[in-house]
């Protein structure tokens, strides 16, 4: 397929007397469409086409459009920022889920410490605040400020919370990024679905546009 025929021609009002002159048409499938003058390069050596396409490539994308080299690949500004802002929202999940925890050292002279009792009020505590292995703690509660709250080291929270609950991540926190990046997939899912309807009513659209013109030569 030639590149110039990425675009629909046609002729486009310029200048103060709105005269019409050589120019093109570019669609989305959303519907939206925008036109652009186009001089003629044809005589002027090397690829003509070519070299057509990139300079109205360049005055469509400086209006943020996106262009491709097939009719149907064009995306409006709108449509542009759209596919960009879900793009930003879906992120790897290696980038959501925290590092591992590193392996808890604790002197000597700190476990002689904790007592029978200072593990039982460390445990009912986490008891009180810790949902599961699979989700930790409750709200904004952390292991620091457990320890804080009990006025108990950090290391023994850790101890006890390692030998009877599980890992300190997945709090709240992390459960909000684990809800946008599924809405964000979600919307995306929903885009494509919908781009695929629209890309093949261009498909039509445009075998359509072929055959009328090639009856009317």
């Amino acid at each position: 397929m030639r590149v110039i025929n990425a675009f629909e021609w046609t002729h486009v009002p310029h200048g103060d007397d709105n005269a019409m002159v050589r120019g093109c048409i570019v669609r989305c499938p959303c519907g939206s469409a925008e036109s652009v003058r186009a001089n003629t390069l044809q005589g002027t050596g090397g690829n003509d086409d070519e070299r057509e396409f990139e300079i109205i490539s360049r005055k469509l994308v400086k209006g943020g459009w996106r262009i491709g080299r097939k009719r149907r690949d064009h995306r409006c500004p709108k449509c542009v920022a759209l596919l960009d802002a879900a793009n930003s929202k879906v992120m790897p999940m290696s980038q959501t889920t925290p590092p591992p925890a590193a392996p808890i050292k604790i002197a000597a002279d700190n476990i002689r410490q904790i007592t029978r009792e200072d593990r039982r009020i460390i445990f009912e505590k986490l008891n009180e605040v810790y949902v599961s292995d699979k989700v930790g703690y409750a709200g904004n509660w952390t292991d620091d400020k457990l320890a804080q709250d009990l006025g108990v080291p950090r290391a023994w929270v850790r101890l006890i919370r390692d030998e009877n609950f599980g890992d300190e991540a997945g709090n709240e926190d992390l459960r909000k990024m684990l809800i946008e990046a599924r809405t964000a997939v979600e919307r995306v899912r929903a885009i494509e679905c919908e781009m695929r309807s629209l890309l093949s009513l261009a498909d039509k659209l445009e075998k359509g546009i072929a055959e009328a013109t090639r009856v009317m030569k």
